[in-house]
């Protein structure tokens, strides 16, 4: 599988796995691979909509206070393109959409994806901006 193909699965893959998340619909095994948080370089950062900057520690210390707190939200993502590559880097950009839970918005987002040492994608950076 090439990396656009590797990001693109990971992007839709965390979409589904926050999309639980935020529903509280995972199991005892999900939950402790998602507060593991190993699909993210140890030097993520991200900068949300709203421009706050959150590195891995915050996004650790965050995800349990949100576990479970948007009952029948919907999160989709689409339009996945290719922005930028190297040979064990990739910058995606998609769109995000909330549904329900309270939070419905939309959101553009470019993501930078690094090969680590075992050859699995990590996150490394994230910029997310909201949508009209």
């Amino acid at each position: 599988m090439n990396l656009n193909e590797l990001a693109s699965q990971e992007i839709v893959h965390f979409h589904e796995q926050i999309g639980k998340w935020f529903r509280g619909e995972m199991s005892p095994n999900e939950k402790e691979e998602m507060l593991a948080l190993s699909g993210f370089h140890t030097n993520f950062r991200m900068i949300s909509p709203t421009g706050a900057f959150k590195n891995r520690t915050d996004l650790a210390e965050w995800l349990p206070s949100v576990y479970a707190a948007k009952p029948g939200i919907v999160l989709e993502v689409k339009d996945i393109n290719l922005r930028f590559e190297l040979q064990d880097a990739i910058m995606m950009e998609y769109v995000e959409t909330q549904v329900g839970g309270g939070a419905d918005n939309k959101r553009i987002s470019t993501a930078l994806f690094v090969r680590n040492e075992e050859g699995h994608l990590q996150w490394l950076d994230l910029h997310e901006t909201f949508l009209p």
